[in-house]
């Protein structure tokens, strides 16, 4: 696949402000509107720079790299008169250094004051060729919370290759270990149905935050190789620049929501959607599993369609539907019974497949193992998710690309681990495994490889505006894709032996 971007325009962001008051009382001290304008500065701005007046702040940033020590505002207030250290200023007349934080005071009739701090953003000169996602909340309120969301502005420059977007949203926080991580991770909740950046129409969008990726494309790898291995769904991966409240936040993944819908996850009207993870959520809609005890989250359907009468028989049909097939994996005449006709042969290898090359143990727990079924049909593993501990993640210094022959099943008795590598006693699937690597590593693998290569391409930008804002990473994009691509290739020879000898 080949990206095509065009350069960066860096962030003109358009405030929502009121229209001058011609006539205020002796109380009222507001600056109701705050710009650079393009007719004041032809030398340095292609177009207006709009601030944003969030309480006692108002944000700018700056639409090209500039030099913002001599800067005239037109401002529009409501007062007797605007002051900076005690200089009246007279709007698209007087000049300041914006080059650090100033504060502009606005005067009452009878003495008293409001201050505001006026802050100019300045990007790196680095020019990013990804979409960028600009997002304001109303007021300015901080998203602090993954339960609740804030409403908020959302406009996205898709830079000539994808439809540009404005409209409203809600925005929370998400994730459970990659929330308490300095660059958060976001949900987005539209109030209508859209198609953005290219993917199918919806309401609910994520951002993945990948502060911990040192090259900003482990989930982008991971679902790139279960599209080449033709999973049933697998998430897209657009990656993005986010500004929030003015405030540029870094390079993220901009991808679908998890759900069930017949555009993304399609289960049909009746299928299910589960979700094994050992940070269960909130009842009803969970249980533990009869015999290997793992815990199931039921994603779909969702528990508040049902009145309270039907919660209970709900969840114990869904329980019964699973254990049913999970009975028959436990049983001793596993796997010489019928339980492949309740559970499907090769997206269980794709899984393992995706898995195993990209090391992520979190199956052994599990957390994020997505199973889903139509009505009558076989359980199907899917979709992949969640890959910030995987590719040889060392916790202890914070580094991927460790262990490159660590094997996917760790030692010990965790549910995920005991239950998934139970299939591998079976001669049927193991005969599938080495059919479905071999072929994937002679025809795919490579495909992989200029995936990467061409992403680390499109990012480039991306990851160095990134970096400035957090030092996480190895400085540029490049070298980042190199490190990965040389860890694939030890996992790969590492994987030809285990496989050989299954």
């Amino acid at each position: 696949m080949k990206f095509y971007y065009v350069l960066l325009v860096l962030f003109l962001f358009t405030a929502c402000h009121k229209d001058k008051k011609s006539d205020f009382s002796a109380d009222e001290k507001e600056i109701l509107s705050f710009k650079f304008e393009e007719d004041l500065h032809p030398t340095l701005l292609s177009q207006d720079m709009e601030g944003t007046v969030l309480n006692a702040e108002i944000i700018l940033t700056a639409s090209e790299v500039i030099d913002v020590s001599a800067l005239t505002a037109t401002f529009e207030f409501a007062g007797e008169g605007v002051y900076v250290e005690q200089e009246k200023q007279e709007s698209g007349v007087s000049t300041n250094d914006f080059s650090k934080p100033i504060t502009y005071e606005v005067r009452d009739k009878e003495g008293n004051s409001k201050s505001y701090q006026i802050k100019v953003t300045t990007l790196p000169d680095v020019k990013s060729e990804v979409p960028h996602i600009y997002i304001t909340t109303d007021g300015g309120v901080p998203v602090d919370s993954k339960e609740n969301y804030v409403e908020a502005d959302i406009f996205i420059d898709g830079k000539e290759v994808y439809h540009d977007f404005e409209g409203r949203t809600k925005i929370r926080g998400r994730g459970n270990d990659s929330w308490n991580q300095p660059k958060k991770p976001y949900k987005l909740k539209l109030f209508d149905k859209k198609e953005l950046l290219g993917l199918l129409p919806g309401k609910k969008w994520i951002l993945r935050s990948n502060y911990r990726a040192e090259s900003l494309m482990l989930d982008a790898v991971a679902f790139r190789i279960a599209s080449l291995l033709d999973m049933p769904y697998t998430h897209h991966a657009v990656p993005v620049d986010i500004t929030l409240n003015g405030e540029y936040m870094g390079s993220y993944t901009f991808t679908e929501q998890k759900e069930a819908k017949s555009n993304r996850i399609n289960v049909g009207d009746e299928g299910l959607y589960l979700n094994l993870d050992t940070y269960m959520h909130k009842p009803p809609g969970l249980f533990y599993s009869e015999f290997f005890d793992l815990p199931v989250m039921i994603r779909y359907p969702k528990f508040k369609d049902f009145s309270p009468s039907e919660v209970e028989s709900e969840l114990e049909r869904i329980k019964n539907d699973f254990e049913i097939f999970e009975e028959k994996v436990a049983a001793a005449d596993f796997p010489e019974n019928d339980y492949l006709e309740y559970f499907d042969a090769l997206e269980l290898v794709n899984y393992l497949i995706v898995y195993n090359l990209s090391l992520n143990q979190e199956i052994n727990h599990p957390k994020s193992t997505f199973m889903h079924k139509h009505k009558d049909g076989k359980y199907k593993m899917g979709p992949v998710w969640d890959f910030d501990w995987a590719f040889g993640y060392d916790a202890n210094i914070n580094q991927h690309f460790t262990t490159p022959e660590d094997p996917l099943f760790v030692t010990g008795d965790l549910t995920g681990k005991v239950f998934f590598e139970k299939f591998l006693e079976d001669p049927e699937i193991i005969g599938l495994y080495k059919e479905r690597w071999n072929w994937f590593r002679t025809n795919k693998y490579p495909m992989l490889i200029q995936y990467i290569e061409e992403y680390a391409e499109v990012i480039e930008g991306s990851y160095a505006l990134d970096y400035e804002k957090w030092e996480q990473g190895v400085g540029d994009a490049e070298t980042a894709a190199q490190e990965l691509i040389d860890w694939l290739d030890q996992r790969t020879a590492y994987i030809d032996g285990y496989i050989a000898e299954l």
